[in-house]
């Protein structure tokens, strides 16, 4: 059962890793190959008593079904609970380094999925302020017209115009609002440019001290910081700077097109 496991895992993250790009992708493929390293050693254990592998669990099956259909935040939620449950660490034929794997695998996956979570964030909030305005306001606006006593065809033309009207209005609002957002955390992330001239700074001046300080650090933090970063190899303005996603934020056109889908 555990080779089947493995082997059903190790297409998954594979599954996975085909509708991802970049260090996303690199990371689900690697994964994959641990798996691979995993069912190495059951078949190495069995032996010739290996033959072919019984078929794994309805949850696994599942999970490589949806990877391969949707690929989703929900897939990569689901396969961490599967890695919290792996029994390695109680099973006499796994190694403790098989058991260490699969727990170091489940943060990962946790990694991925929150990642996951961020990009959505920004569009999901989107979406339930423009199904909250569409009701409210829809509801609102055709009660009214219809308390008035107006023939239903003026109804049914005052509900499709506001319909229109208010899904365009939160369209535009939301992408300006994001559009915003994502300009204004543009412009309070380090430039790359001055990492240029920190090797020009005077050690015993130390006016790098004044960037930590200004961004928040206490004098004695900010000198510290100051002196680790002119005395690392590669030391970059950046460091130790904490600062909001652009993920979580989603992109204006997203934003936009889901609130007026929803409203």
């Amino acid at each position: 059962m555990y080779l089947a496991d493995e082997r059903a895992e190790a297409k998954l993250y594979r599954q996975l890793a085909n509708r991802r790009k970049g260090e996303e992708r690199e990371i689900l493929l690697e994964l994959a190959d641990a798996e691979g390293r995993h069912e190495e050693h059951w078949l190495a254990l069995l032996g010739d008593r290996a033959g072919r592998p019984r078929r794994t669990d309805l949850r696994t099956t599942l999970l490589v079904l949806f990877a391969r259909l949707f690929g989703s935040v929900f897939v990569l939620a689901l396969a961490q609970r599967a890695e919290a449950r792996s029994p390695y660490e109680d099973d006499k034929d796994a190694t403790s380094a098989m058991a260490a794997d699969e727990a170091i695998h489940e943060e990962v996956i946790r990694g991925l999925a929150e990642r996951g979570r961020n990009r959505l964030s920004g569009t999901f909030r989107a979406a339930v302020f423009g199904a909250n305005d569409g009701l409210v306001s829809n509801l609102s606006l055709v009660l009214g017209v219809t308390a008035a006593g107006i023939p239903t065809g003026a109804v049914l033309a005052t509900g499709v115009a506001g319909l229109l009207a208010g899904a365009l209005s939160m369209g535009a609002g939301e992408y300006v609002s994001v559009h915003s957002q994502r300009e204004l955390l543009e412009a309070s992330t380090p430039s790359p440019d001055a990492d240029r001239a920190l090797k020009h700074l005077d050690v015993g001046a130390n006016e790098l001290a004044l960037v930590y300080r200004a961004r928040g650090m206490s004098k004695r933090a900010a000198a510290a910081h100051a002196s680790e970063v002119l005395g690392a190899p590669k030391g970059s303005l950046a460091s130790g700077v904490k600062t909001e996603s652009h993920e979580a934020i989603g992109t204006g056109f997203g934003a936009a097109a889901s609130s007026f889908c929803f409203f």
